[in-house]
């Protein structure tokens, strides 16, 4: 059971507002081992489309798509202005402002700029967004500003989306102000120090990309929330309305038993902070902890999920023992 709460699930805005998981959509990447997308070469689709403006992420382009209807059968790119650094991979988190918009019609689907939103960031490599949308940002650079589409079958399928006037053949296209590119950790390195009196030990008997073992000790479990940091990351701060990268152990304490494990999956997981989207426990823990931490969190059932419990493996009266690798904070 992830630390999400059950009736709060949240995610960055943009996804919110266009609905860019896998849930509404059913097309996969067509990106190759090295993390490269395939794309048009020409960029015929996107012949028509300009921005003008400078790349401030203060102010949004003013964009012109040129002829309608604008369609594609791949994930077509186009720099409108080119930024400098690294190129973005599968393997990086991007954050940037967009305007999306249907490609058929031409209506402006959302706009980050005049939402007032700030840079939004989205990890390339989380399963959970449309294929298309991570495919469009992979090649993108700080400071450039972008143009790609997402074809039916890398966005929301045949089957569209009725709420946000997408039909099932319609072509998306996305102009994105690029704010950053970065590659998140893979993994936390440092000293672990020991866990202080009275909590649960923690041990990587496996090595570092293993789930570790949580010793719990045989006393009466906490009545609130107890935290303490393993290792000191030296990354950013987490903030507020962030969303987090990170690796998790879930155990309980009345037992020991693994409720779950993103070590045991074989991947980090992304969640938002501090904002109601995991349980409180997390929340009031996590915000102001730095990248790169290890982070041993004890929380009783008022921090976890109140009376109800989340069954069938956790109870109302459970108290949850996490260890938790922050990765990435965006």
């Amino acid at each position: 059971m992830r630390p999400n709460r059950p009736a709060a699930r949240t995610a960055a805005a943009l996804i919110a507002a266009l609905g860019l998981t896998t849930v509404a959509a059913c097309g996969s990447s067509s990106t190759g081992s090295s993390g490269s997308a395939t794309t048009a070469p020409a960029a015929a689709a996107l012949a028509g489309v300009t921005a003008t403006g400078a790349v401030d992420l203060q102010t949004g382009p003013k964009v012109v798509l040129g002829k309608t209807p604008i369609s594609s059968k791949t994930v077509e790119h186009k720099v409108l202005t080119p930024g400098t650094g690294k190129a973005a991979t599968k393997a990086d988190t991007v954050s940037l402002r967009a305007r999306i918009y249907n490609g058929t019609s031409g209506k402006l689907l959302d706009d980050g700029y005049a939402a007032g939103r700030k840079a939004e960031g989205y990890r390339l490599g989380r399963a959970d967004l449309i294929a298309g949308f991570t495919e469009g940002l992979v090649g993108a650079t700080k400071g450039g500003r972008i143009a790609f589409t997402i074809p039916p079958d890398k966005g929301f399928g045949s089957a569209g989306n009725q709420q946000l006037g997408v039909k099932g053949t319609d072509t998306i296209v996305v102009v994105a102000d690029i704010a950053d590119v970065h590659t998140p950790l893979a993994r936390i390195d440092g000293t672990q120090t020991a866990a202080p009196a009275g909590l649960p030990t923690v041990e990587f008997k496996n090595g570092p990309t293993k789930e570790p073992t949580v010793t719990v000790p045989k006393s009466a479990a906490p009545t609130t929330t107890r935290q303490a940091t393993l290792i000191q990351g030296t990354g950013a701060t987490v903030q507020q309305g962030q969303t987090i990268s990170a690796q998790y152990h879930g155990v309980l304490w009345k037992d020991g038993s693994v409720f779950d494990s993103s070590w045991k999956r074989g991947a980090s997981a992304d969640f938002p902070i501090g904002v109601g989207g995991v349980i409180p426990g997390w929340d009031k823990t996590l915000v102001g902890k730095k990248v790169g931490s290890r982070v041993l969190l004890v929380i009783p059932p008022k921090d976890g999920y109140g009376t109800a419990g989340s069954p069938p493996k956790i109870s109302g009266k459970d108290t949850l023992v996490f260890v938790v690798d922050i990765l990435d904070a965006y």
